[in-house]
């Protein structure tokens, strides 16, 4: 019997504005950047990501302007993600 795994990674439904704002502070802090793109691969779900992360995203998503629909620090993180 074969079973096929699929791998399932959030990083793909990632804000594109968010991700553009990340990239651009790759070269200021590459460590930081390798690990949250590294964590956001590992990822199945939002919850799986660090609170340092989640915290880095949600900044860069209020920076950027995103209108959150909950002041919820899980929900935001969803509404980045597009969930």
């Amino acid at each position: 019997m074969n079973i096929k795994i699929f791998e399932m990674s959030i990083l793909k439904d990632l804000n594109p504005d968010i991700r553009k704002a990340i990239e651009a502070d790759k070269e200021k802090y590459p460590n930081n950047y390798k690990k949250m793109i590294r964590e956001m691969q590992d990822a199945t779900v939002v919850t799986d990501l660090s609170v340092g992360t989640a915290s880095t995203l949600i900044s860069e998503g209020e920076v950027f302007g995103i209108n959150f629909e909950s002041n919820n620090f899980v929900l935001k993180l969803y509404q980045i993600f597009g969930k």
